[in-house]
């Protein structure tokens, strides 16, 4: 587990507006300080510390 903060909130995605997605922080691990973009499920602002399995996958951009 890698701890990562949220930077920027991009917008909702998924059928019903179910997951946001976010640019993360990786706050730990080889890819320390590395921004990358996650699709998230449960709710979160801007700032909120998160904990993800892995770092290499990045999510595809909203269109």
């Amino acid at each position: 587990m890698v701890a990562a903060q949220i930077v920027k909130i991009i917008g909702r995605t998924g059928i019903y507006g179910e997951v946001i997605q976010a640019m993360c922080k990786i706050l730990e691990g080889d890819n320390k300080g590395r921004i990358i973009r996650r699709n998230i499920r449960t709710p979160l602002r801007e700032g909120d510390l998160i904990e993800l399995k892995e770092t290499e996958r990045e999510a595809k951009p909203l269109k």
